[in-house]
This record gives structure tokens, C-alpha cells and sequence, in this order.
């Protein structure tokens, strides 16, 4: 089965993002063949995930400060940070291609790709659900996905020579000062290619090990190639807005008048965190933005959901009424989490 294969030379966060959201588009359309893509970025950057406000993730000040982009993912997930060295793969494939397969079994079995491709490079790793391949108990890739309309992406990262001391810093990891202490607690949860090789391997070395993985376990053969011209197109016109404040601040903090109420849960399928604004006089739910690093295979689910839930009154049972609802006629479109787990998340920030 042959698939076309993109590898650009490294790109800034807006440029790759704008990528992701053409790709998607073009094999949705069937514009353009199943595709794997290799991703390198420069500068560094600190990506959000989809449903995360940059406020709550990102120090903007210390970014500013470094030179590190901040930009947003149009999958789900947490946030990360991204430094030269690392690499990161993507494949978008219609989805006649899963063969009567969910797409949960499809990312397990992609998952494994990936630990196939690290085995070959001599680091024995696994697959932890619903998200992560670990070296033991430390994290070496995370993955996430998308779907539009009759196509879908899956994408990895791979830490390769990881900068965890500039990580901890970028992101607002909970600790109260960066300190060697932090930093170790860190280290003792995420590793590295370098970290357990003992050296960098040669880049080309790693995407030759993870296409002849896609080769081993699911019979993909790669042909390099460039984007198309609907492609090369559709990407002039969207670099702009991969770069403008209204996608890097697509999620923000509410700002109508009321007094805001936050709550987080951990979930299966990640943290939730919500914040609502709320009208305590009226007894109303003016707003609320519903963040976190879990996945939805509908991208714009969250958004939709939070927009039901403006201006709900807080007495009674709407609220729960309206989420129930609306998983119901989504399900599992946000795997790990239940419309309880929201619904408890909720009421407990409006407590």
C-alpha cells in the first residue's frame, strides 16, 4: 500500500499548524493520497492543545522573553513544548482505510508503530492508554487525533535530546518555584532518545526506523513527495491566521462582569478544568470555558457544548439536562470522559 510521504525541512508553530488543518482538509476532500508527515520546528515553541487557554498553560512572559513561539494544535491534548530537536510524525488517511476498525483500535495499533520504530533503535517501550508510549514509567512520545468529515490525522511526538529545564519553565507545570528538585520530579516522568541511547541519533536514522515500522506492522511503503497545488494554495491563505491572536487565543478567559468559579477533575480520558463565569444576583451561568488535555475526535464539541451552556440558570437541573443531552446525541466523542465527569466538574465550580 503506498503513501505519499511529506518531510519539510523544520517550519515555525503557525506554519505547521496551518499544515495540519490543510492536510486534514485535503484528504477530506480526497484531494490528495493517505499521507504520513515528518514535523520539525524552529524556532522553539510551546503548543497548546485545542480546549486550552494560554493564560492557564503558558508562562507568556519567559516565552517572550526566550524567543519561543506560542501557538495552538487543532487536536486535543495537553500542552508541550518543542525544541529543535525533537520529531514529530502525522499520518492522514481517509477513513475507508480503518477497514470496519474504530479509531480507537487504529491509534492503539498506530501506538505500536511507534514502539516497533523505537525497539529497531535499540529502546524498549510500550504502550501505556490512552495516549502515551513510556520507557518504563517515563513518557517518550505522546499522541493525539482529529477527525473531518470521511478523513482523520493521528499525530506523534517523539522526545529526542528533550530541554527539560526550558519545559518547566514555558509551561505552568503546579509547582510552587523552578527549582533542581522540580526538575528531577520532572525527569522522573518523561525520557528521552539521548537520555537512554546515550547519544542523538541521527535524524535520518529515526524516520527511516519509523517508516520501515509502518512497513513491518501495517504494510505501508512511502513515496516522497511535495504538497499539491490546491495544497500550496489553501496553505497561503491560512499561514495568516495560524499566526493571529484570534487562533492562538481561540480559547480565552471569561470576561464578562460576575464573579468566576473554577473546578478541575482528573478523568480516564485527562484533566478537565472549568471555569464559569457566573451572575450570582440573577442566579445565572453567563459563561463557561470548558479546558484540558483530553481528546475529542470532533474538534469543535467543546466549543458547541460551551455555547448551550450560556447563560443557563444555576437553580435546578438544566445544567445536567443540557450536558446529558448533548452526550447523547455525541457519544464517545470525547473518550475517558463521561457527561457525569463533566457534570461534576461543573457543579463543582458553581458550588
Amino acid at each position: 500500500m503506498n503513501w505519499r510521504l511529506l518531510d519539510n525541512n523544520p517550519l515555525n508553530a503557525a506554519d505547521h499548524m496551518a499544515l495540519d488543518e490543510v492536510l486534514l482538509a485535503s484528504r477530506s476532500t480526497g484531494k490528495c493520497p493517505n499521507t504520513l508527515r515528518f514535523l520539525q520546528f524552529s524556532p522553539r515553541c510551546a503548543l497548546l492543545g485545542l480546549h486550552q487557554a494560554v493564560e492557564l498553560e503558558i508562562d507568556e512572559g519567559y516565552c517572550r522573553r526566550e524567543s519561543i513561539e506560542i501557538n495552538r494544535r487543532i487536536t486535543g491534548g495537553g500542552a508541550i513544548f518543542w525544541g529543535p530537536s525533537e520529531l514529530g510524525w502525522e499520518i492522514y488517511a481517509g477513513k475507508d482505510w480503518l477497514a470496519g476498525r474504530n479509531l480507537d483500535e487504529v491509534y492503539k495499533l498506530l501506538c505500536e508503530v511507534m514502539v516497533k520504530a523505537l525497539a529497531d533503535l535499540g529502546v524498549k517501550a510500550m504502550f501505556r492508554p490512552r495516549n502515551d508510549i513510556q520507557v518504563g514509567n517515563r513518557k517518550i512520545c505522546g499522541t493525539g487525533g482529529a477527525e473531518l468529515d470521511n478523513a482523520f490525522v493521528f499525530q506523534c511526538s517523539l522526545l529526542v535530546d528533550f530541554d527539560v529545564e526550558s519545559m518547566v519553565k514555558v509551561l505552568k507545570i503546579p509547582m510552587e518555584k523552578i527549582s533542581d528538585k522540580n526538575i528531577s520530579a520532572v525527569e522522573d516522568r518523561v525520557t528521552w532518545l539521548k537520555r537512554e541511547l546515550g547519544q542523538v541519533p541521527d535524524m535520518s536514522k529515526i524516520k527511516e526506523a519509523i517508516c520501515a515500522a509502518f512497513a513491518s506492522v501495517m504494510d505501508m511503503q512511502f513515496i516522497r513527495d511535495e504538497l499539491n497545488p490546491w495544497e500550496e494554495a489553501l496553505f497561503r491563505e491560512k499561514r495568516m491566521y495560524f499566526n493571529s491572536p484570534e487562533w492562538i487565543y481561540k480559547v480565552c478567559l471569561p470576561t464578562e462582569a460576575g464573579e468566576i468559579k473554577e473546578a478541575c477533575l482528573k478523568t480516564p480520558g485527562g484533566l478537565i478544568r472549568v471555569l464559569a463565569k457566573v451572575e450570582l444576583k440573577a442566579r445565572v451561568l453567563k459563561s463557561v470555558l470548558i479546558s484540558g488535555d483530553f481528546f475529542t475526535h470532533n474538534p469543535s464539541i467543546i466549543f458547541e457544548l460551551e455555547a448551550r451552556l450560556k447563560d443557563c440558570p444555576l437553580e435546578g437541573d438544566r445544567i445536567e439536562e443540557i450536558v446529558r443531552a448533548y452526550f447523547k446525541a455525541y457519544p464517545d466523542q470525547i473518550p475517558g470522559v463521561s457527561a457525569q465527569d463533566v457534570e461534576s466538574c461543573l457543579r463543582s465550580a458553581l458550588r
